[in-house]
């Protein structure tokens, strides 16, 4: 393999002065009919980022050799690789090792190597292989062959009429495509990019509007044309984004740190994570910082901010325990609400939530206790209407906190905002002290 970058066996996939484009090809009918949900195409995006490949094109296209091959013609003349997910398996809707051949002008050879490859596979599970996987050993002319992870190979392939496009296919299982993608596409397209990397640094923000957060982030990085800037609003969360190119990872952290630390500290207090660190995994470091222990009793969010917490490794080090006490009578009869504040306030209501707070702080003898109640919806509760949250935290001295505000949203997204309400006022809690 040539490894000047740009050049692969001796033709210029990439010329000197432009950055590597590529477009990700995610095959199947099903996608498009809304039975799947296409992880694959942000997966690659995000490996094809962070070698410094820049994605233009992510398309969908369902099982029509025709259509296919179009698709392959129209993306030739605008990026330099393609890479495919799934069609490649046995039967008669799979058809990218047709289109692919179709659109470079070239037959289909079987590989016996390949074939004996696909057996071996069946015979390791126990299985003959049923006579239709020997479809899968065809590879177009020309092509460098994948020896399959599991029961479906892949390939690389130089379209050049129309192109020069460099075309690698991948099967549709995820943990194929993943360990595939590893395993052969990763070091031929590092060489062909050359030594150039893209960082994403994101900056998670609780408790701004992404209008209000813009207004602050925009007019920092105006002017840097090195950085992209990109917001992402979560049910629960903006992100604010800045992507950087550099010569290596290293270099483009580098680049990124200055402005990073500016939008930072405009920012302020809003900030409730960076990068890979959000905002149940700043409140357990926090914790544990404090030496301290955090407990929740969850009416609205049924469990969801304990389980946020437990999904952060380490995190029995600040998270004693939690109660789902989502019905009525469970909150008296098992965490022990008072029966007449139930009856005078309402389930949901200032008051009850205080003492969820207060009471799972005693009950688990924790430091801090959390509470939640809330209508998530999709109806009103008691008069409440939908999105009506309340949430407490009971801090180590006893005393009780209690937050109110009307949470926009479908269901999820209400259960979602309240969690994270509860999470972020325990995070500034004990920012102060």
């Amino acid at each position: 393999m040539n490894t000047q970058p740009g050049i692969l066996d001796g033709v210029e996939l990439v010329p000197a002065d432009e950055v590597a484009r590529a477009a990700i090809v995610s095959v199947g009918s099903e996608l498009l009919l809304g039975d799947l949900t296409d992880t694959n195409a942000t997966w690659l995006s995000s490996r094809l980022r962070d070698m410094g490949v820049e994605v233009v094109h992510h398309v969908a296209v369902r099982d029509d050799t025709e259509e296919f091959v179009q698709t392959l013609r129209w993306l030739a003349g605008r990026v330099h690789v393609v890479i495919c997910g799934g069609g490649l398996g046995p039967t008669s809707d799979d058809r990218t090792r047709e289109a692919v051949a179709a659109a470079a002008g070239v037959e289909i050879d079987h590989h016996d190597d390949l074939e004996e490859a696909i057996v071996q596979k069946f015979a390791s599970m126990g299985r003959a292989m049923p006579p239709q996987n020997a479809r899968q050993a065809g590879i177009p002319r020309g092509g460098r062959p994948f020896p399959p992870v599991g029961t479906a190979p892949g390939f690389a392939l130089t379209i050049t009429d129309p192109g020069p496009v460099r075309v690698y296919a991948l099967p549709g299982v995820p943990w194929e495509l993943k360990e595939l993608f590893h395993r052969e596409v990763a070091p031929e397209l590092q060489a062909i990019a050359g030594a150039r990397a893209t960082v994403t640094r994101v900056v998670h923000v609780i408790g701004k509007g992404e209008s209000d957060v813009a207004g602050i982030v925009e007019p920092i990085v105006e002017g840097h044309d090195a950085v992209e800037l990109s917001f992402l609003a979560r049910s629960h969360e903006i992100q604010v984004r800045l992507t950087v190119s550099g010569s290596d990872a290293d270099a483009a952290r580098a680049a990124s740190q200055p402005l990073l630390e500016e939008v930072i500290d405009a920012l302020g207090g809003a900030v409730a994570g960076l990068d890979e660190e959000q905002l149940e995994d700043v409140v357990l470091r926090l914790l544990g910082d404090a030496d301290q222990t955090v407990a929740t009793a969850e009416s609205a969010t049924a469990g969801d901010i304990a389980a946020r917490l437990g999904l952060v490794p380490g995190a029995s080090h600040g998270l004693l325990g939690g109660m789902a006490v989502y019905d009525t009578e469970v909150k008296h009869d098992v965490l022990g609400v008072d029966r007449g504040i139930l009856d005078e306030h309402g389930p949901v209501s200032e008051a009850v939530t205080r003492e969820l707070a207060r009471l799972a702080r005693e009950r688990f003898g924790a430091d801090w206790g959390v509470g939640v109640t809330g209508c998530a919806g999709p109806e009103q509760q008691n008069g409440q209407p939908v999105g009506t949250a309340f949430w407490a935290l009971a801090h180590p001295d006893g005393h009780v906190e209690v937050h109110t505000r009307l949470l926009p949203g479908d269901r999820g997204q209400v259960i979602k905002r309240l969690g994270s309400a509860a999470l972020d006022l325990l995070r500034r809690r004990l920012l102060e002290r």
